[in-house]
C-alpha cells in the first residue's frame, strides 16, 4: 500500500470512521481516497481494511482524473506516504518508484548489524566460486560473514577450492568459514547447522547457484529486515537469461506453493505493478531469504525431519507469519539464480524414484500443516488461477465462488466425458439443479489440487467413472487432505461389456480391481438402474439408484413432423457401441426395405447400408436433440441384444424417442419393461417384422401411440420435475455421511 494507491476510488467507508478522521483532505485532490486509507490504517490498523475479491467495478488509471495536472498528483501521492510515515514515527525516505504512480520507501536505520550468509554446496567448484566472488565484489553492506556448508564434496577440484577457502579463514578474520556436513543431502539440516554457528544478528540463506548483480542488494533487504514488524525478506531473482526466477511465492499455486511470474520478462510491470514493487507476501524462496536469527530460533529453524529438501523455506515463512511478522519481497534486491542447480547439479544425486517419493511426502506434510492458508493466500486474489504462474484470471467458475457465501448446497460434479454418458448422468442434472436455484454447482473435468478443493469446500463431490491411474491418485488426495463427501457414479456394467462392443478392447484388463479401489474411496455409489445396484452391491455399503431423466429445456420444444414421406419413415439413432444390437434387426431392415424408408443417425453398418434410405452422420451432443427431431420419424426402433450389459442399461433411448412423440418398437428386455406405452417384442425376426408392419399399416394409430408415449414421458420422466431424486442421490444425509447399513443395498 505504501508502494502504490492500488485500492483505487471504489471504497466503502463507515460513516463514523469517515467523520472521526475528518473525511477527505482537499490538499490531496486526485489521491484523496489513498491518503484517507493511509490515515485509516494509522488509526485502526490493517484489520480495519477489508477487500471484496470479486470484480465489482472497472476504471482505467490507478490515479483517477482530477482537476490537477498528473505530475502534481504523483508528487502528492509521495507526500501522502511521507507524512503517513512521519505520523507513525518511522524514519524513511520516499522516492519515485520505477512505475508511474508508485513510490519506493527506503527505511532508514542507524545500525548495520552483522549478517551471516549461509551457502550450502557440494562439488560444483565453478558455481560456488562465482557466487562467492560476486558477493565479495558486489556487496556494499559492510558487516557480513560468509558460511559455506560443504555436503561431502568429493571432486578434486572442489576439494582443493574448499581447502583454499579454509586457509583464508584466519586471514579474513573469520569473515569466511567452511563447515562440513558429510551426511546425506538435507537442505534444512545444513542451514540449521550454520545458523547455530552463525555470529550474525541476521541470517541470509543463499543458494550456491546465485550471484549478486548490484552492490546495494543487501542494503535493500536490510532496509526492510530491520523494521520490527518484518520477519522475513526475499529478493528478486533472475535466470541467467534475465527472465524472472523468483518474484515471490503464492500459496496453493500448482501444489503447495510456487513462484509467481516465473519465466516472465523481468522488466514487465506485472499485475498492478507487482513485479516492480515492494509488497507483503505469505512466503519467499529460501534461495535468497533474510531472517532475524532470533526469529529463526524461535520457530526452531527449518524442519530437517519432515521437510529435508523441499518447502522448508515456505514452512519457515508461514511459521514466522503466524507470529504476526510480515514477509516482504523487494524488487530492489536483484540477484542471478540458475534455479535448483544446487540439487540437480550434484548436491543431491538420489535416483529419481527416491526423490519423487520424498517430494510427495514433503508435499503431504505441507498440505497437512498449511492447507487452510493455501486455499486463500491473502497476497493473491481468489479470482486468479492457481494452476498458472503468470497471473491470469481463473477460468473455472467454481473456483471464483465466494468461499463463504453458500445459500444452497455446493456440489462439484466431474463427468467422465462430454458424450451421452457424461451429459445425461452428470452435466444435465447439474445444469438443471443450478438453474432451479437448488445448488451451487459446476460440472468440470478438471482435477482439482488440494488447495483448490479446499477453496471450494463442496458439500458433495460427484465422480463419474474415474478409473485412470491419475484419477485414482487424485481421489486419494481428495480424501487424504480434504475428505469431501464423495460419490462415485456409474451407469453401465463396465465390468461385463458385450463381446461385439468396440469399447471392450480399450478398457483395462483389471477393470474390476480399479473400480473396487475407486468406489472404496467414496462414501456412496450412485447407479442408473436396479440391476446395476445389485451387480455392484459388494463395492459399497451405500448404493443409491438415480434413474435417467430427460431435460425438458433441451427437448420439450421439439416437435417432429409426421407422415412427411411417401413411405413410412422408420428410424434408429445410436453410436458405434451398438453393433451387436443392430445385428439383431439386420434381416428385418432388409425384409422391410421396400415397405419403409429406413433412417439412421450416428452409425450404420456396411451390411445394412444398401437398405437404408437416409444416413445422418454423428453430430455434437448439443445438436443431437434437434437432429433427432429433424428425422421426422413415424416409428422408432430400439433393439437390444440379450446380454448382461444391456439388461443393466437404462430406459434412456425410450425417453429420447418418447419426448419427441416417436412411437417405439423395442426389445422385450429389462430396461424397456414397465409402464411405458411402447411395443415390446422378442428378439426374433418374425416378431420384429410383424410389430413394425402393424404400426405402418395404421399410421394414425401409430401417431397416437407416439402421443401417449410423449405424455407418459412428460408426466413421469422430465428432469426438471425430478430434481429431488438427484438431490437425494448426490447430497449427504441430513446428519452428514450416511450411516452404514447392515445390508449393502
Amino acid at each position: 500500500m505504501r508502494s502504490l494507491p492500488y485500492t483505487g476510488t471504489a471504497i466503502a467507508v463507515r460513516k463514523d470512521v469517515f467523520e472521526r478522521l475528518g473525511g477527505f483532505d482537499p490538499a490531496y485532490e486526485g489521491c484523496e481516497e489513498y491518503e484517507f486509507m493511509l490515515r485509516t490504517y494509522e488509526l485502526l490498523g490493517a484489520e480495519s481494511i477489508g477487500h471484496v475479491s470479486g470484480a465489482l467495478v472497472t476504471h482505467d488509471p490507478l490515479i483517477e482524473s482530477s482537476g490537477r495536472p498528473l505530475e502534481e498528483v504523483l508528487v502528492t501521492v509521495r507526500q501522502a506516504v511521507a507524512e503517513h510515515l512521519q505520523r507513525l514515527g518511522i524514519r524513511a525516505q520516499v522516492e519515485p518508484g520505477s512505475l508511474p504512480a508508485t513510490s519506493r520507501v527506503r527505511y532508514l536505520h542507524d545500525a548495520q548489524p552483522l549478517v551471516s550468509i549461509i551457502i550450502p554446496t557440494r562439488n560444483q567448484r565453478d558455481v560456488l566460486q562465482r557466487c562467492l566472488e560476486s558477493l565479495l565484489s558486489h556487496t556494499a553492506w559492510p558487516n557480513y560473514e560468509i558460511m559455506v556448508v560443504d555436503n561431502g564434496s568429493d571432486e578434486a577440484e572442489a576439494l582443493q577450492y574448499l581447502e583454499g577457502l579454509k586457509a583464508l579463514e584466519d586471514e579474513l578474520g573469520g569473515r569466511l568459514r567452511v563447515l562440513d556436513y558429510p551426511q546425506s543431502f538435507n537442505y534444512s539440516a545444513m542451514n540449521n547447522l550454520a545458523a547455530a554457528e552463525a555470529r550474525g544478528e541476521y541470517l541470509l540463506l543463499l543458494n550456491n547457484d546465485t550471484a549478486a548483480l548490484h552492490e546495494d542488494w543487501l542494503d535493500a533487504m536490510m532496509s526492510h529486515a530491520q523494521r520490527p514488524e518484518v520477519g522475513v525478506v526475499g529478493a528478486k531473482l533472475l535466470y541467467p537469461d534475465g527472465k524472472v526466477q523468483h518474484a515471490g511465492v503464492i500459496l496453493g499455486m500448482k501444489g503447495p506453493a510456487e513462484h509467481v511470474y516465473i519465466g516472465q520478462d523481468a522488466k514487465l510491470p506485472g499485475h498492478y505493478g507487482r513485479l516492480q514493487l515492494d509488497q507483503n507476501l505469505s512466503a519467499v524462496t529460501g534461495a535468497c531469504l533474510l531472517v532475524r536469527k532470533s526469529l529463526f530460533e524461535q520457530v526452531d529453524g527449518l524442519d530437517a525431519k519432515e521437510l529435508a529438501v523441499s518447502y522448508s523455506d515456505i514452512d519457515l515463512c508461514l511459521k514466522i507469519g503466524k507470529l504476526g511478522k510480515r514477509i516482504v519481497w523487494t524488487p530492489y534486491a536483484v540477484l542471478m539464480h540458475e534455479g535448483s542447480k544446487s540439487q540437480t547439479g550434484g548436491v543431491e544425486a538420489a535416483p529419481d524414484p527416491v526423490k519423487a517419493r520424498r517430494f510427495d511426502a514433503e508435499q503431504a506434510v505441507m498440505y497437512r500443516r498449511w492447507l487452510p492458508e493455501m486455499r486463500a493466500d491473502p497476497a493473491y486474489n481468489r479470482c486468479l488461477s492457481l494452476a498458472a504462474t503468470d497471473v491470469v484470471p481463473e477460468p473455472d467458475p467454481a473456483l471464483r465462488w465466494d468461499p463463504d457465501w453458500r445459500p444452497v448446497p455446493r456440489i462439484i460434479t466431474q463427468p467422465a466425458d462430454h458424450e451421452g454418458c457424461g451429459e445425461y448422468r452428470i452435466i444435465a442434472p447439474t445444469r438443471a439443479l443450478v438453474n432451479a436455484g437448488l445448488v451451487q454447482g459446476e460440472a468440470s473435468q478438471r482435477i482439482y489440487s488440494p488447495p483448490e478443493l479446499a477453496r471450494l469446500r463442496p458439500d458433495a463431490l460427484v465422480l463419474q467413472r474415474q478409473i485412470e491411474a491419475h484419477q485414482l491418485e487424485a481421489m486419494e488426495r481428495h480424501k487424504r487432505f480434504n475428505d469431501p463427501f464423495c460419490i462415485y457414479e456409474i451407469d453401465d456394467l463396465v465390468t461385463n461389456l458385450p463381446v461385439k462392443s468396440v469399447h471392450k478392447k480399450h478398457l483395462p484388463k483389471d477393470m474390476h480391481k480399479r473400480l473396487r479401489r475407486a468406489v472404496g474411496l467414496c462414501d456412496r455409489l450412485v447407479v442408473a438402474t436396479d440391476v446395476l445396484a445389485e451387480a455392484y452391491a459388494d463395492l459399497c455399503s451405500d448404493v443409491r439408484v438415480a434413474p435417467n431423466h430427460i431435460e425438458d429445456a433441451r427437448w420439450g420444444h421439439l416437435r417432429p413432423r409426421r407422415g412427411v414421406g411417401k413411405r413410412p419413415r422408420v428410424g434408429w439413432a445410436g453410436g458405434i457401441s451398438h453393433s451387436g444390437d443392430l445385428d439383431l434387426i439386420a434381416g428385418v431392415i432388409e425384409t422391410l426395405k421396400d415397405e419403409v424408408d429406413w433412417v439412421f443417425l450416428g452409425m450404420c453398418p456396411e451390411r445394412i447400408r444398401p437398405f437404408v434410405s437416409e444416413f445422418h452422420a454423428p453430430v455434437s451432443l448439443d445438436a443431437y436433440p434437434a437432429t433427432l427431431a429433424g428425422l421426422d420419424l413415424d416409428l422408432a426402433v430400439a433393439p437390444l441384444e440379450d446380454v448382461p450389459f444391456n439388461n443393466a442399461k437404462s430406459h434412456l433411448r425410450l425417453l429420447e424417442y418418447g419426448i419427441l412423440g416417436y412411437p417405439v418398437v423395442c426389445s422385450d428386455l429389462t430396461p424397456y419393461r414397465g409402464e411405458y406405452p411402447v411395443t415390446r417384442v422378442r428378439n426374433r425376426h418374425r416378431d420384429w417384422v410383424e410389430a413394425i408392419r402393424a404400426h405402418i399399416d395404421d399410421l394414425d394409430a401409430t401417431h397416437r401411440a407416439g402421443d401417449r408415449l410423449r405424455e407418459y414421458v412428460r408426466a413421469h420422466w422430465l428432469l426438471e420435475h425430478n430434481l429431488d431424486t438427484w438431490l437425494g442421490a448426490w447430497l449427504p444425509d441430513e446428519n452428514g455421511r450416511p450411516v452404514r447399513p447392515d445390508k449393502k443395498v
